[in-house]
């Protein structure tokens, strides 16, 4: 079994900046994500990281070039860590959908597991999330540290799915801040917590 595994949100981007919905639009990190990246890397890097795997989505993949660079190992893209696919929504801000989909907004906002219009839900994002977890975790050697790089919606239901803290998709854990990682270790075939959205720029948002 994996020592650990290391769950890195990206870096800020523009669209986290202005307050948009991102999904699975491949927006790049702006200069400010580019230099938490580079800050944070060393930081991910001290947990003695073995194997680097990333979202295919530009800011995921700039995110671990980061920690790729300081620790010289390659990085493992996977489209199944994307982000979850907020369909219509995304490039929009909170009050572009209030004025279009208030209902879908309000259900949204309280924790339901809303689909919103041609995206997917935060149960179908969980589950492909955690199977490419599963899948990571399995290929990997004994005792590595794994490092995850991926957003900040799905490293969220992941961890929550893989604690156990229930189906219902409400949100447990908080909102991981840019460049914020958490830390999970396996014991008697269940995770423990050690760290969530630690980080190491104060200026950070989510």
């Amino acid at each position: 079994m994996v020592k650990q595994i290391v769950l890195w949100r990206h870096g800020q981007t523009d669209y986290n900046r202005e307050g948009r919905f991102q999904g699975q639009f491949d927006v790049p990190l702006n200069a400010h994500g580019l230099a938490q990246a580079k800050a944070t890397a060393p930081v991910v890097a001290a947990f003695g990281i073995d194997s680097i795997h990333s979202s295919d989505l530009t800011r995921a993949f700039q995110t671990a070039t980061a920690l790729a660079e300081y620790t010289g190992l390659p990085v493992e893209k996977n489209p199944l860590l994307r982000e979850l696919s907020v369909g219509d929504w995304e490039g929009k801000t909170r009050e572009d959908i209030g004025r279009i989909w208030p209902d879908q907004l309000e259900a949204w906002n309280t924790g339901q597991d809303v689909r919103p219009p041609n995206g997917e839900s935060r149960a179908e994002s969980t589950a492909r999330v955690v199977a490419a977890i599963h899948e990571i975790v399995a290929n990997a050697g004994e005792d590595e540290s794994v490092a995850i790089v991926a957003h900040g919606a799905v490293l969220r239901g992941a961890a929550e799915a893989l604690l156990g803290l229930g189906a219902d998709h409400t949100g447990y854990l908080g909102v991981m801040m840019n460049c914020g990682y958490g830390v999970l270790t396996p014991r008697r075939g269940t995770w423990v917590l050690r760290q969530w959205s630690a980080g190491e720029d104060p200026g950070a948002v989510a």
